[in-house]
């Protein structure tokens, strides 16, 4: 499934509580993601041969393991991103609506935004 596809299986509605769980300062922004959210859906998808791949991780300061996927997956343009296929490790233990979400909170924080929304990604980045 591409990442265009997962997103739009979702409203921002659903995809909310899962992305305030994950990034705890979005409580506070909610209008500012939700923007965000429908500049992203509303984007033109590029066709990629690359893959946001979820696999288990490992922390090596922490020593903790979790599941996620790298942030290099992320550095690229929104319709870049939107673009690349989703690909989830036999043992990653997390639903399509946990994918998504990290994956929008991934585009927006790590991903190449368009130039018009610089001063909100900026923002949401500094809380």
């Amino acid at each position: 499934m591409k990442l265009y596809q997962l997103l739009q299986a979702y409203s921002f509605d659903e995809l909310f509580p899962e992305l305030a769980l994950m990034f705890p300062p979005a409580r506070r922004q909610k209008e500012t993601f939700k923007k965000l959210y429908e500049t992203l859906i509303a984007a033109t998808p590029v066709e990629s041969k690359k893959a946001i791949r979820y696999e288990l991780m490992h922390d090596p300061d922490t020593q903790e393991e979790f599941y996620g996927a790298d942030d290099n997956c992320f550095h690229s343009p929104w319709n870049v991103l939107l673009g690349k296929e989703i690909k989830k490790e036999p043992v990653v233990e997390l639903s399509q609506l946990e994918i998504a979400a990290n994956c929008l909170l991934n585009t927006i924080l790590i991903g190449y935004a368009p130039k018009f929304l610089t001063d909100e990604i900026s923002r949401l980045r500094q809380s």
